[in-house]
C-alpha cells in the first residue's frame, strides 16, 4: 500500500537552477525577475514555461543532483528512505507561474526520468491563493483542495503526509492545521539537516464549538456562543455582528461536520 504525500511546491528549484547556470540566460533573467515579484515576468513564465529548452535545462539540473536540487525532492528522498515502500505524490502549486513551472518540471522529471525509485506522481493541482485578491477565499481553496485529497486517502486506510518547504508562510501553517485535524502528518526537511516528521496529533474540534460554528454558518447563533467563537478566532466580529471565515466553513465541510 502506497503512502500519500501532498507536496506544497515552492520556488527553490528555479532559484537553484538559475544560480547553478543550467538555465539559458534569456530565460534566467525572466525567472529572476519573477522571483523578485515582477508581475509581468511571472506572467511571461506561463508562455515560455512550455519551451523545450527551458524544461530541458530544469530536467538536466534535477537529474544532476536530485537530492540537492530543491526542497521538494530532498524531502521525498528523505521520506522514502525513512518509511520504505512506495509513495503516491501529488504536487500543489499556487496561482504564481513560478510555482506552476516548478511543479511542471518536477512532475515531468519524476514521471519520465525515474530518478526516485518507488515514487509515483499522481497529479499536479493548482490551489488559487492570491490571484483573486481575496486571501480568505484563497485559504478556503487550500482547505478544500488539499484537505479533501488527504481525507479521501486517509478514509482508504492510507498513511498521509503533507510536505511543505522553507519560509514562514500562511499556507504552511494552515495546511498543517488541516493535516492534524484530518489525521495526516506534516513533514519538513531542515536545510542541510534531517527530515522532521511531525506527529499525527489526535486533534478534534470540540463538539460544542462545532455546534456553535454550524449555527453561525446558518445565521442562528446566540450571542454568548458568538462571543466565545470570536475569542477563539474562529469567527470575525463585524459592525453588523460576525462573519465566518470561508476557510473555517470549508474545513467543517471537508470534515463532514456541517
Amino acid at each position: 500500500m502506497a503512502a500519500y504525500v501532498a507536496v506544497m511546491v515552492g520556488v527553490s528549484l528555479l532559484r537553484n537552477a538559475v544560480n547553478s547556470g543550467f538555465i539559458n540566460r534569456r530565460y534566467a533573467t525572466v525567472i529572476e525577475n519573477a522571483l523578485e515579484g515582477d508581475f509581468n515576468s511571472d506572467r511571461m513564465l506561463g508562455v515560455i514555461g512550455f519551451n523545450n529548452d527551458l524544461l530541458n535545462g530544469l530536467r538536466e539540473f534535477i537529474k544532476s543532483n536530485a537530492k540537492g536540487c530543491c526542497a521538494e525532492l530532498g524531502t521525498l528522498i528523505a521520506l522514502s528512505s525513512s518509511i520504505g515502500g512506495s509513495l503516491d505524490v501529488e504536487f500543489f502549486y499556487t496561482d504564481t507561474k513560478t510555482t506552476w513551472l516548478s511543479a511542471l518540471a518536477l512532475s515531468n522529471c519524476l514521471s519520465e526520468c525515474g530518478i526516485i525509485q518507488g515514487v509515483n506522481v499522481i497529479g499536479s493541482t493548482q490551489v488559487p491563493l492570491f490571484g483573486g485578491g481575496d486571501l480568505d477565499e484563497g485559504l478556503a481553496s487550500l482547505v478544500n483542495v488539499v484537505g479533501r485529497k488527504l481525507a479521501s486517502r486517509i478514509s482508504r486506510g492510507d498513511d498521509a503526509y503533507v510536505a511543505f518547504t522553507g519560509g514562514t508562510k500562511i499556507e504552511a501553517v494552515l495546511v498543517s492545521m488541516v493535516a492534524w485535524l484530518i489525521g495526516a502528518r506534516p513533514i519538513y526537511l531542515m536545510e542541510r539537516g534531517p527530515l522532521i516528521v511531525l506527529p499525527m496529533l489526535p486533534v478534534n474540534l470540540n463538539g460544542g464549538v462545532v455546534n456553535a460554528l454550524c449555527s453561525a454558518i446558518k445565521g442562528s447563533i446566540n450571542a454568548n456562543d458568538a462571543e466565545g467563537l470570536i475569542k477563539l478566532g474562529l469567527i470575525n466580529a463585524t459592525k453588523d455582528g460576525y462573519r465566518v471565515p470561508k476557510w473555517v466553513d470549508a474545513l467543517l465541510k471537508v470534515k463532514g461536520l456541517c
